[in-house]
C-alpha cells in the first residue's frame, strides 16, 4: 500500500462524513434517521456484505488467518483493559466512570469506521475477512465484559450474540471453509448491497459529530487522556509487537488498520441508557473520532512501511 492509495482513501471518507455532518447540521438527516440506518447498516447491508466475500478463493488458510486476527484483537483488548483498570484505580474513577474509560478506550469503532478503512486499502473481499475477526473480537469482548460493568452482577446475555452481523460470519466462515458458493444472481445481489455499507456507516459518523458539542471536547482534560490511550498508544504498541512476530503481513495490516480506529460509539449507548456518564461517553467518541484525522494516517503509514 503506498502513502498515496492512503491518503485518497482518508479523502474519501472524510468526504463521506462530511456529508453526514452537513445533513445533520442542515436538518436533512434527524436522529431517527441516524437510528434507522444504523439499523439498516448493522442488521442488513454489513451481513451481505460479509456474504459477499465469500466468493474468494480461500480455504482453511483465509480461516486460520481470520482466527489468528480475532485471538490478537482480544489479546490487545485484555492487556488495554489491565492498563485503563490500573489508570481507573489511580485516578480514584466512579463505577460509571470507570465502565465508560475501558468502554471507549479499549474498544475501536471496528464496524462503521473499521470496515471502510480495511475493505478501502486491502480490498473488499480479503477486507471483509478482518472486519469479520474485529467484529467477533468486539462482540466477545463488549457483550460479555464492557456491557457488565453499566449493570454490576448481571448475567452474561447470550441472545446478545445472536446478531445478524455474527450469525452471517458464521455462514461465511463455514462457506470459505467448504469452498461453497452462491449462485451468481444471488451473489451479484450480496455485492450490490454490501456496497452500500461504506458509504452508510460514513453518514451515521458524521451525523454522530454533528450532534456533539464540538467546543466541549477541548475542555475537558479527561478526555486528551483516552484519545491519546485508544487513538496512538495502544494502536501503536500493538503495531510494533506483531512487527517481531512471524506473521502473515496482510493479516497483521488488517488488524492493525482496525486497532488504528477511534472509539467504538456502542459504549455511549449503553452509557445513556442506564444514565451513568453519557455525557463523558458521547464527548470521548466525538474527540476520539475527529482526532482519527491526524493519527489514523499517522498510524497507517508506519504500518505501511512495515508490513
Amino acid at each position: 500500500m503506498t502513502i498515496q492509495v492512503l491518503l485518497r482513501q482518508m479523502i474519501l471518507i472524510f468526504l463521506e462524513i462530511a456529508v453526514g455532518f452537513a445533513g445533520a447540521k442542515l436538518g436533512i438527516i434527524t436522529d431517527r434517521d441516524s437510528k434507522f440506518l444504523s439499523d439498516l447498516v448493522m442488521k442488513v447491508t454489513l451481513p451481505c456484505t460479509l456474504l459477499a466475500s465469500t466468493d474468494i478463493d480461500a480455504g482453511q488458510g483465509t480461516v486460520l488467518l481470520m482466527l489468528e486476527g480475532f485471538l490478537l484483537l482480544e489479546a490487545l483488548y485484555l492487556i488495554s483493559t489491565a492498563i485503563c483498570l490500573a489508570v481507573a484505580r489511580a485516578r480514584h474513577l466512579t463505577a460509571g466512570e470507570k465502565a465508560v474509560f475501558i468502554g471507549v478506550t479499549v474498544l475501536p469503532n471496528s464496524a462503521f469506521v473499521g470496515i471502510p478503512l480495511v475493505t478501502g486499502i486491502l480490498g473488499d473481499s480479503v477486507g471483509m475477512v478482518y472486519v469479520a475477526s474485529g467484529m467477533i473480537a468486539y462482540n466477545l469482548f463488549f457483550f460479555t465484559y464492557v456491557a457488565r460493568l453499566f449493570q454490576p452482577g448481571s448475567k452474561i446475555d447470550f441472545k446478545s450474540f445472536l446478531t445478524p452481523a455474527n450469525l452471517t460470519t458464521a455462514v461465511m466462515v463455514l462457506m470459505l471453509l467448504t469452498g461453497l458458493r452462491f449462485p451468481s444472481p444471488l451473489q451479484s445481489f450480496f455485492d450490490a448491497m454490501g456496497g452500500c455499507t461504506t458509504p452508510l456507516a460514513l453518514l451515521i459518523v458524521g451525523v454522530m459529530l454533528a450532534g456533539s458539542d464540538l467546543l466541549a471536547l477541548v475542555k475537558r482534560p479527561f478526555l486528551y487522556l483516552i484519545t491519546i490511550l485508544r487513538n496512538l498508544l495502544f494502536p501503536l504498541a500493538f503495531l510494533l509487537v506483531l512487527w517481531l512476530l512471524p506473521l502473515d503481513r496482510t493479516m497483521c495490516m488488517g488488524v492493525c488498520i482496525l486497532a488504528a480506529c477511534p472509539a467504538g460509539s456502542l459504549t455511549a449507548v449503553l452509557a445513556r441508557q442506564h444514565e451513568m456518564e453519557g455525557e463523558l461517553a458521547g464527548q470521548a467518541v466525538a474527540q476520539s473520532t475527529l482526532a482519527m484525522i491526524v493519527t489514523v494516517p499517522l498510524l497507517l503509514g508506519i504500518a505501511s512501511a512495515l508490513f
